[in-house]
């Protein structure tokens, strides 16, 4: 007996009783794929089933399969000119230019407004604005001449006519599969319908597949911190579902407050939200690679291979029994790390107010992961501990240089397990090697033409972290990456364009404001003798090296400049090796 059944739908009878499941994914579709799928029902070419469930007794309908068509069309029901001005454009150009007509003189209609009165409904029951009191504000506001507001709202009722006749969602049918089997089965369901199109990762695969899981929670407050973190990230969950025309299924609260009781999946997205507080220097702020982060300790203090994660949930008595030890040695991880690499790559160098930023260049998930690894089971103090605490900041220049985690990671990864111990990072790094790697870098990969890449710009802050910046400036002054050899002034003579000025050689930290003063200059023309032990401390070119590197390429001659950027780069990357060898972490 079949566990299916198919009916044909309405979009309006639907909309009303579907509800989005907790482990469903985000959205995301991209702008194409969006308009591609209006203009097909506009041309009324097939849509595709909706996968739906229904609990015994319940008037709601799980949506399994179809939350991205879903979604759209809901998209396009309460934001219709987003589509039309793309889709229609010379009907949407047409009125735009008759409405923008109406204005002798002053400022136009921004296409921002215009959508905003497409937007808008002359029926006071919806949540729409009102279009009667829009076309009186923009009356004002835009200093429309002799024309009436009621030939405002006809030029705009016209078009909205023409956008609902488009497509008319509300009567749009659509095939609908009830399933009504086992409600255990759904994940393996769910995985089964999404293996083409846009691929599930496997951490979305463990969120259904994990979801009748339960793990009791404490109050210590770890735990509480815990609970805080998965809490959010429902209630954000909730807040775009609710965005996009749907319904959260079985999330309150409150009830995750009184009962505190999680899934497996919600301890991997919690305990990433807790380590990302902590090192914000390694991990970034995004769900993946908190998530990524998260279901990686799982896997480390269960010994399972990162290949096969989904086996945490057969270690979830231990892991319940341990939840404050990993909790707790987790934390304890984050905070040394941070210590770490606060100071190799944390700087003033982002636009926004908050100033701080990370350059996280050199990063890996994996890579992160195995310093967690190889830490978790030492001892404090011991002889391991404080040669892998030591090391671990050279590891993570000398494994980028040598490429160790470009491909792999997660089998390098497995490597690093304290069940395992193949690789570990007490292990000296033999100096000679570590200078043969990074030169081969220099030479191979570093060679962009004209700006920074992002693990140049790591590079460089960790130089100068190292090196001359606690005696150029304060750390309250907004710092910039820029070009030892001023980039314009470098363009206006490099006529073929083979000056490679993106090399580490190439790059320095900068005060902004004098960057901005600076221009085309370099620190001997800015304000002679005054940086005399910057220069010197960051390996800073010569007056005549400048000199000379000019004068040959105004002849026609780029190679002694980008001989000289090459041989900072070397130097760059000495200086580098010797402090991060000589440092004690």
């Amino acid at each position: 007996m079949s566990d299916y059944k198919t009916m044909n739908s309405t979009i309006s009878s639907l909309q009303n009783r579907l509800v989005l499941p907790k482990f469903q994914r985000g959205y995301v579709w991209t702008e194409t794929k969006q308009l591609e799928l209006i203009e097909s029902l506009h041309k009324g070419y097939p849509f595709g089933a909706l996968l739906t469930y229904a609990p015994m007794g319940s008037d709601e309908e799980k949506l399994l399969d179809g939350q991205q068509r879903w979604t759209t069309i809901m998209d396009f029901k309460y934001n219709k000119a987003k589509y039309f001005k793309k889709l229609q454009k010379e009907s949407y150009n047409k009125t735009f230019d008759k409405l923008n007509s109406f204005i002798e003189d002053g400022k136009l209609v921004t296409k921002e407004d215009f959508d905003r009165l497409l937007s808008s409904s002359s029926d006071y029951s919806t949540d729409k604005e009102d279009l009667s009191d829009l076309v009186d504000d923009y009356k004002i506001k835009y200093q429309f001449s002799n024309v009436s507001s009621k030939d405002i709202r006809h030029t705009i009722k016209r078009l909205q006519d023409e956008m609902n006749e488009y497509l008319n969602v509300d009567s749009l049918e659509v095939p609908i599969i009830h399933y009504f089997g086992s409600e255990d089965n759904i994940a393996n369901v769910f995985e089964s319908l999404n293996k083409g199109g846009i691929k599930l990762t496997k951490y979305e695969i463990y969120a259904a597949a994990w979801d009748h899981t339960e793990i009791k929670l404490n109050k210590s407050k770890l735990q509480e911190e815990l609970l805080k973190n998965v809490v959010n990230f429902y209630i954000e969950k909730k807040e775009d579902t609710e965005n996009r025309g749907l319904t959260l299924d079985n999330f309150s609260s409150q009830e995750f407050a009184e009962n505190r009781v999680i899934n497996l999946y919600d301890l991997g997205v919690g305990l990433g939200r807790m380590i990302q507080s902590r090192l914000p220097s390694l991990v970034d702020d995004t769900d993946t690679e908190k998530i990524q982060i998260g279901f990686g300790i799982l896997g480390i203090y269960s010994s399972v291979d990162p290949k096969t994660l989904n086996k945490i949930v057969s270690h979830i008595d231990d892991i319940t029994n341990n939840i404050e030890e990993i909790l707790q040695k987790s934390t304890e991880i984050s905070i040394l790390l941070s210590n770490i690499f606060d100071k190799l790559i944390k700087q003033n160098s982002k636009i926004d107010a908050s100033k701080i930023g990370y350059e996280r260049g050199l990063s890996t998930a994996y890579k992160t992961l195995s310093y967690f690894a190889s830490l978790w089971d030492l001892e404090k103090n011991s002889s391991e501990y404080i040669k892998t605490v030591n090391n671990i900041p050279i590891y993570y220049v000398y494994d980028f240089v040598r490429r160790a985690w470009t491909s792999a990671g997660d089998t390098r990864l497995y490597e690093f397990y304290p069940s395992r111990k193949e690789r570990i990072y007490s292990a000296s790094v033999e100096k000679e090697s570590f200078e043969n790697s990074f030169k081969s870098w220099i030479l191979d990969e570093n060679t962009q033409q004209m700006n920074f890449t992002n693990r140049v710009r790591s590079l460089a802050t960790i130089h100068a972290n190292l090196t001359y910046l606690s005696d150029f400036i304060s750390f309250g002054e907004n710092l910039q990456v820029e070009h030892i050899y001023p980039k314009q002034r470098v363009i206006d003579n490099d006529t073929n364009h083979e000056i490679m000025l993106g090399r580490i050689g190439n790059a320095m930290y900068l005060p902004q404001k004098m960057n901005v003063k600076k221009k085309t200059k370099t620190l001997y023309e800015y304000k002679p003798g005054e940086y005399e032990t910057v220069m010197k401390l960051s390996s800073y070119p010569s007056k005549e090296d400048f000199e000379k590197a000019f004068s040959e390429l105004e002849d026609g001659n780029p190679n002694i400049m980008n001989d000289l950027i090459i041989e900072r780069s070397f130097l760059v990357a000495q200086s580098i090796i010797e402090k991060l060898m000589n440092k004690k972490f």
